[in-house]
């Protein structure tokens, strides 16, 4: 969802301007405004009507963003980034906050930049304007840049939808051995994928339907005839829900007797096809906690690609990973692709209940029988040539 028009300021609230922020973030933000911040934060569409501006450190472009804030001394500044200790020095003091937002906290640091705008006036811009340097002489070589070392496998540069959908993060060791960043893994119980999951068993265990309680519309599940899931979401409005950290007092369980659908607008999504989306949003390139990277597993079954999103690479790493047993890095190895969106199927087929984690490496199939000797078979002839030789010895 895209930020609205602003309403007028209210007494107190911050104007927030996204400066240099993708169409997903901003998406996520205006709906939590709208949700729970309109007594703090409001968005604004101009950089003059600001009192704080958030700025993406990772998308293309941010230096031009840079040189408009230079000018503009009395906003305060809030970054963020997929590795924020990387940009940390050369923002500081501003605050460089982690991917995902933590939209939660968010309004406190907003808050907090605005306050901190007026000390910073002083400070020097980001960065400094240089002098325009003269053209080089014809006969003079231009002045060589050194080599730049090769990207890792997980960088590069990207279109926006695929940084939103699976992030930017760097590739992890192939082999196992010493601690796993925490930014790989994400708690699912924050999400709505989590609170989807434990309803679908809970309904399951119970027979009886199952809504997700503090939402603006309704969500709700049931496991009988078949699971499924139903909503009065829009799927432009579902994917920036499930996105968002939903705090703990939003999203309860709830048993109910019936879905009611007098009005006729509710959407019923198999509940494997919803679950598969609502993960792969939530994941965006990471792994549910407590998952072991270099465990293989494999995919029960294709998902229902029609109703179910496809990341990148997914028809590739779906079709490999049906069809032998493997870990998340190496089906990613194999095809020679960013870990991250292996990890993105991972965590889909995890919740769509896809994946067959009871495999051991040290199982093998089944040894089918030995085929008969060369010699016993060319001793038998085929029925054709019994056909031939009646036939002959008939005339």
């Amino acid at each position: 969802m895209t930020p609205s028009k602003a309403a007028p300021p209210m007494s107190g609230t911050c104007a927030l301007h996204l400066l240099h922020v993708g169409s997903m973030d901003a998406r996520l933000i205006g709906l939590s405004i709208e949700r729970h911040w309109t007594r703090a934060v409001h968005l604004v569409n101009t950089l003059e009507e600001a009192h704080v501006v958030l700025v993406d450190c990772d998308r293309p472009g941010i230096e031009a963003a840079l040189e408009r804030l230079a000018g503009n001394p009395r906003i305060g500044i809030v970054y963020y980034a997929f590795h924020p200790r990387d940009h940390a020095s050369r923002f500081h003091p501003r605050p460089v906050l982690g991917k995902p937002l933590n939209l939660e906290s968010l309004p406190v640091t907003l808050a907090q930049a605005r306050a901190d705008a007026s000390r910073l006036i002083a400070a020097a811009p980001p960065r400094a304007p240089t002098a325009r340097q003269p053209p080089p002489h014809p006969h003079t070589a231009p002045h060589q840049q050194p080599p730049m070392p090769p990207a890792p496998q997980g960088q590069g540069l990207m279109g926006e939808d695929e940084r939103d959908f699976c992030g930017a993060m760097d590739d992890i060791p192939a082999a196992p051995g010493g601690t796993l960043p925490d930014k790989l893994f994400f708690n699912p119980d924050d999400y709505l994928v989590g609170r989807l999951h434990k309803a679908l068993a809970q309904a399951g265990a119970s027979g009886r339907p199952h809504v997700i309680a503090g939402l603006q519309r309704l969500i709700g599940v049931q496991s009988r005839p078949q699971p499924i899931c139903v909503t009065a979401f829009r799927e432009n409005q579902l994917r920036p829900l499930a996105m968002t950290q939903l705090p703990e007092a939003t999203g309860r369980i709830v048993s109910t007797p019936i879905i009611d659908d007098a009005a006729n607008t509710l959407v019923h999504f198999a509940a494997e096809d919803f679950l598969w989306n609502a993960a792969a949003w939530a994941a965006r390139g990471r792994l549910p906690s407590g998952t072991n990277p270099y465990l293989p597993v494999r995919l029960r079954a294709w998902p229902n690609f029609t109703s179910a999103c496809v990341s990148p690479h997914a028809l590739r790493i779906v079709a490999l990973w049906t069809r032998m047993p493997a870990s998340p890095v190496d089906i990613a190895t194999r095809l020679g692709i960013p870990h991250r969106y292996v990890f993105s199927v991972y965590s889909a087929a995890h919740f769509a209940n896809l994946l067959d984690t009871s495999f051991q490496p040290e199982q093998t199939a089944a040894a089918s029988p030995p085929a008969p000797p060369m010699a016993e078979r060319q001793a038998r002839p085929s029925i054709l040539s019994r056909i031939l030789r009646k036939l002959r010895d008939a005339v």
